[in-house]
C-alpha cells in the first residue's frame, strides 16, 4: 500500500497499490509496526567503502563472513542479537558502540520434555509461568514509570552479569551507561558481554569521523581495517506509517497532522480519520514487557469498532478531538516522571513528547481497552452517506 485517501460522499476508504491497483474498503486496519524501517547513519564516506555494507534490517545473506574483518556500527538491540552470531565466525569484530546499554541475563533455554508434559497436562502450571514472566515485565515497567528505585533489582542482576562475564576492567568500564536504567532501550542477553571479551573482537569508544574505502576512521585518526560493515543504527520508529500516504476528509494528510509528533487516541484511533485504525501506533510501544500482549488487547478493542459500525449500521466513526486531547494531555503528564524524560537521548522522544512509549502498567492499557468506547466517537449512520458507486 502506498496511499489511502478518505472519499467523503461515499465514506469509503481508496486504497493504492504500489503497481498502481486501487482497493476500496469501508474501514482500514494499519499493522506496520514501529521497527520496520531502517535508520542509516549520516557518517561522511558512508557511500565510498569499498566493500559489501548493509543495515541488520537488510540482511545481505550472499555475503559469507566467515574469515572476513566485520566492523559493526551500533550497540542496540538489534546488535545484541546478531553480534554474538557474527563473532563465531568472523576473523575479527570491530564494533562501534556511542553509548552502552544496560543487558539483563536472558533466561532462555529449551524446554525439557518434563516441563512440556507438565503444561499440557495441567494448563494452569503453563499460565502460572506465563504469568511470572509477565510480572517480571511489569516490574521492569514499574522502574521505569513509578520509581527508578524500584530498578534496584534488575540493577543487581545487570551489575552480576557484567562483573561476571568481563574481567577486564577496561573493557568493563567501557560497558557501563552513564544514564539511568530504561531512559534508553534495555536488552536481554547472556552471549553480549562474552562476545565482547573475546580476544578477535574490539568495543570501539571514539567517536567515528568517517568511512573510508578500506575501514572505519575514528576521531583519534586511527583507520581500523574492515571488509564488511553492518549498521545495526536501528529504525525510524517515530515516521509511524512511512511512506504510505494517509489523506483525510478534506485532504487533510495524516503525516501533516502529525508533523509536531504522532498521537492518537488510545495509540488506536486519530481524529479527523474516520474507520481508520492502528495497531502498534503511537503511545503503545513498551519499555519493559510484552508488545503481543498489547497487539491483543488493540485487536480486541478493533474487532469491537467494527463490530459497532455493523450493529449500529454506521457510515463511519471518528475519534471525538476533545477525547483524544485528554487522552494525550495525561499521556505527556505520566511522562513527565518517567525515566524516558531523565535527560538521555532515545528514541521514544519527538520534539520533546513521548510519541512512542506506553506511561504506565500494561494490564491497565488492557482495561481500557477492553471494551470499545462508542461514546467517545462521532458517528455517522449508513443512510447519511451516498451508497456506493454513487457519483
Amino acid at each position: 500500500m502506498t496511499a489511502a485517501e478518505w472519499d467523503e460522499q461515499r465514506a469509503l476508504w481508496n486504497l493504492t497499490t504500489s503497481d498502481g491497483g486501487t482497493i476500496t474498503t469501508m474501514a482500514v486496519v494499519c499493522a506496520t509496526g514501529q521497527l520496520g524501517r531502517p535508520a542509516r547513519p549520516d557518517i561522511p564516506g558512508r557511500d565510498e567503502f569499498a566493500g559489501p555494507s548493509w543495515h541488520s534490517g537488510r540482511w545481505n545473506h550472499d555475503v559469507s563472513l566467515a574469515g572476513r574483518r566485520v566492523a559493526v556500527i551500533g550497540t542496540g538491540a538489534s546488535a545484541i542479537q546478531f553480534v554474538p552470531e557474527v563473532a563465531k565466525v568472523a576473523a575479527h569484530l570491530d564494533v562501534y558502540q556511542r553509548t552502552a546499554p544496560y543487558v539483563l541475563p536472558k533466561a532462555d533455554r529449551p524446554y525439557r520434555g518434563g516441563e512440556n508434559d507438565l503444561y499440557e497436562r495441567l494448563p494452569v502450571v503453563r499460565k502460572a509461568d506465563r504469568l511470572r514472566i509477565f510480572l517480571y515485565g511489569e516490574l521492569l515497567t514499574s522502574g521505569f514509570v513509578v520509581s527508578p528505585k524500584l530498578l534496584a533489582g534488575p540493577m543487581q542482576l545487570w551489575r552480576r552479569q557484567l562483573d561476571a562475564q568481563i574481567t577486564d576492567p577496561d573493557l568493563r568500564a567501557k560497558c557501563v551507561p552513564d544514564y539511568v536504567m530504561g531512559c534508553k532501550r534495555v536488552v536481554f542477553s547472556t552471549d553480549w558481554y562474552p562476545a565482547l571479551a573475546r580476544p578477535d573482537v574490539d568495543l570501539v569508544t571514539d567517536p567515528i569521523e568517517r568511512i573510508a574505502p578500506d575501514g572505519v576512521v575514528t576521531a583519534d585518526g586511527t583507520t581500523h581495517p574492515a571488509d564488511v560493515i553492518v549498521y545495526g543504527t536501528g529504525f525510524k520508529a517515530a515516521e509511524f506509517l512511512t511512506p504510505m500516504e494517509v489523506t483525510g476528509p478534506g485532504g487533510r494528510g495524516l503525516h501533516e497532522t502529525w508533523r509536531d509528533g504522532a498521537q492518537a487516541y488510545l495509540g488506536i484511533t486519530v481524529s479527523g480519520f474516520p474507520n481508520f485504525f492502528m495497531l502498534y501506533g503511537p503511545n503503545t510501544n513498551l519499555g519493559g514487557n510484552s508488545i503481543i500482549y498489547m497487539l491483543e488487547s488493540q485487536i480486541g478493542y478493533v474487532l469491537g469498532a467494527l463490530r459497532a459500525l455493523k450493529s449500529e449500521r454506521l457510515a463511519w466513526i471518528d475519534v471525538r478531538p476533545e477525547v483524544q486531547d485528554a487522552f494525550n494531555t495525561w499521556v505527556q503528564s505520566a511522562s513527565r516522571t518517567s525515566v524516558w524524560e531523565t535527560g538521555c537521548h532515545n528514541w521514544y522522544t519527538t520534539s520533546g513528547r513521548n510519541t512512542s512509549n506506553w506511561p504506565d502498567y500494561t494490564f491497565r492499557y488492557r482495561h481500557r481497552v477492553r471494551r470499545f468506547d462508542l461514546a467517545a466517537y462521532r458517528v455517522l449512520p449508513e443512510r447519511a452517506a451516498a451508497p456506493a458507486g454513487a457519483a
